[in-house]
């Protein structure tokens, strides 16, 4: 599915543009063109190759997945990959990223993801409802695409902050083997977020340097204000890393102290038995001459002495504090 925005100073915003005309569009170099491109398909590929006249490798980049963000400057483009953010509800913290690849020409903006991204719901909203975007700048409406972009990470980074710290209450409340599961998927998705995060940081940091002729020195100080926020969600991420961290060791302390009061429950059981097992082991042989065997007051006699036995080891433990 494709989508087109094409902006003139003299016609205003017209949606939808034919192919045929995207050559004299291009040409003209007086508006701004963007192509909005999901699920590419064979006459997509063939538009921006010999419409627009990409790379070879970038229509590579555009096909295949990538795993990192980057940014390639050609001659007349600046290539760049991202990753939107999204929490899926099915599996709680759970996070999923799709790619969005932009080209970013002197009068042209392309972008292709995967699936119906709200940022772009957003702007294309905003566009038909005779916003200014388009009026500026391609690099202005790109950033307008990646600061929708980034401000959505928020709620996503914020959601899973507020889970780190859920694991913590319950980590030192009531521990279990799903208290050990939640250690585990949250480490995973930090470690996830990071390998994320931080490369787009480095993309937007090489970006508001001002070192590509695509990104007017004007507008610097907008992707730098994204590298900004970058910074800050990498930070977040970066404390709950700590914690999660933390908490797996803290996991492994609180199972060994609730051991160790087990063990220390059942050495006390065995120990105090030891002795009542000892008296009754001897009154339970069978000698015809046991002494005091045949007493009337035997038996409660020697239940006495196991009680008072029982009572003096507990006195014992209790004062050297090993109850």
């Amino acid at each position: 599915m494709r989508e087109t925005f094409y902006y003139h100073p003299e016609h205003g915003v017209k949606i939808g543009i034919p192919t045929e005309e995207m050559r004299q569009v291009l040409s003209d170099g007086k508006g701004l063109l963007w192509v909005d491109m999901c699920d590419l398909d064979d006459n997509d590929i063939d538009l921006l190759a010999e419409v627009f006249n990409l790379h070879p490798l970038t229509i590579e980049d555009f096909i295949m997945v990538n795993a990192r963000p980057k940014v390639e400057n050609f001659n007349d483009y600046l290539f760049l990959i991202l990753f939107a953010m999204d929490s899926q509800d099915n599996i709680k913290g759970k996070i999923n990223t799709s790619e969005l690849d932009c080209c970013l020409g002197k009068n042209f903006l392309i972008t292709t993801h995967n699936n119906g991204a709200s940022v772009f719901t957003t702007i294309k909203d905003r566009i038909k409802k005779q916003s200014p975007i388009m009026k500026n700048s391609s690099d202005f409406l790109l950033y307008s695409i990646l600061d929708y972009l980034v401000d959505s990470y928020f709620p996503v980074i914020n959601n899973f902050d507020a889970m780190v710290d859920e694991m913590s209450d319950e980590l030192f409340k009531d521990p279990s083997n799903e208290t050990l599961r939640k250690i585990y998927v949250l480490k995973n998705e930090i470690m996830y977020l990071r390998r994320t995060i931080g490369p787009q940081a480095d993309v937007m940091s090489l970006i508001s340097r001002g070192d590509y002729p695509q990104i007017l020195s004007c507008n610097t100080v907008y992707f730098r204000n994204i590298y900004d926020n970058l910074v800050r969600l990498n930070d977040i991420v970066g404390t709950s890393r700590d914690v999660v961290t933390g908490a797996m060791e803290a996991y492994v302390s609180v199972v060994s102290n609730r051991l160790n009061e087990v063990m220390k429950t059942l050495t006390v059981i065995a120990t105090i038995m030891m002795p009542l097992t000892l008296i009754a082991s001897i009154y339970g042989m069978n000698f015809k001459y046991m002494p005091e065997i045949s007493h009337r007051y035997g038996y409660p006699a020697v239940i006495s002495i196991m009680a008072v036995i029982t009572i003096l080891m507990l006195i014992f433990f209790r004062r050297r504090k090993w109850l």
